[in-house]
């Protein structure tokens, strides 16, 4: 199948070289060439969102079978998502999460891989690299522009072709979770795909947080590329779950806020999800409106590319431009 090959935002159809001793954290935001306190005050950074003490360096990577520590127990409030039984078994509470393996084959990957490759990377937050196809939203002024948005990438459609075909079957098994699924992803059309890649040398990550609700609608797919991964959820019982992307508007900052609360709780309960290479997660429901998720820079072993589809919120799509964007993502 022939490629069409959009332009990813900020695609200047070149690549640039990152300056070695900088990067592009702002606020809060960290990575490994930035964690130095010295450094952090030069550049008017804030100190970095604390990790919770129940993911401390007992809770381990789910492939490494091998460390006494991950055979041993983990600490109260931290769980593991049982992807045969699609659900943490020791944490009920914990639902609107699908984990479908083997989305695409490895020749499949390999394609998309090439694909991506073909795109200039740009700078991002936390260590990462990162390459945008979709809308501008500002999220501090509730705003939506189309930019140099010209439509995604064709390996998005067959990816969200795939996973609808998955979760159709599952709801074939008269389960009250996978009929769920299944209603909040009748109305899904990708309309943003964002491309991700963590680096272990520069100790990418992604703090807690929960994707914002102005820009995107219910249901979030993401697929891992080249390397397992974990995705990390969090929750303060009883509590809000929203902790938005960005730091620029009160919201956000009161996201930021919910963050560092759920570093702090006591009663704080966690469920890591194992993300094997060519896997798609299905985030919808309580995983995505209630619960916190975040990417540990411990758990990025080499480099990992995520490749995340979203779809409009309802709200927007009602709009002229919401309309547009749906019509230029077809």
């Amino acid at each position: 199948m022939t490629q069409r090959r959009p332009r990813a935002s900020g695609d200047a159809g070149g690549a640039v070289a990152p300056d070695p001793t900088d990067c592009a954290c702002t606020g809060v935001r960290w990575c490994g060439r930035c964690l130095d306190p010295a450094r952090r005050r030069a550049r008017g950074l804030d100190e970095p969102l604390p990790l919770p003490a129940a993911l401390g360096p007992r809770v381990r990577p789910f492939e490494d079978a091998e460390d006494p520590l991950a055979r041993a127990p983990w600490p109260a409030g931290v769980h593991r998502f049982d992807p045969d039984r699609q659900c943490a078994p020791d944490c009920p509470g914990f639902r609107g999460l699908r984990l479908y393996r083997d989305v695409v084959s490895e020749v499949e990957a390999a394609r998309i891989l090439r694909t991506i490759e073909a795109t200039p990377f740009q700078p991002a937050q936390s260590g990462k690299r990162k390459q945008h196809f979709g809308p501008r939203i500002n999220f501090s002024k509730r705003r939506i522009q189309l930019g140099g948005f010209s439509g995604i990438p064709d390996y998005a459609r067959e990816i969200e072709a795939r996973v609808r075909a998955r979760v159709e079957a599952d709801a074939q098994l008269d389960s009250a979770e996978a009929f769920a699924c299944l209603a909040a992803f009748r109305d899904f059309s990708t309309t943003d795909v964002f491309v991700l890649r963590y680096l272990e040398a520069e100790r990418s990550n992604l703090d807690f947080h929960a994707d914002d609700d102005f820009g995107y609608g219910e249901v979030i797919l993401d697929l891992s590329l080249e390397a397992d991964g974990v995705l990390t959820f969090g929750r303060i019982p009883d509590g809000p779950g929203r902790a938005t992307d960005g730091e620029s508007s009160p919201r956000a900052r009161a996201g930021i806020a919910a963050a560092r609360d759920l570093a702090r709780h006591a009663e704080a309960c966690f469920v890591r999800v194992p993300l094997p290479a060519r896997s798609v997660a299905v985030l919808h429901g309580d995983a995505r409106w209630h619960w916190q998720h975040a990417v540990l820079a411990r758990d990025v072993v080499g480099r990992r590319t995520s490749v995340t589809l979203r779809t409009l919120s309802p709200a927007l799509r009602d709009t002229e431009i919401g309309r547009e964007v749906l019509d230029r993502a077809r």
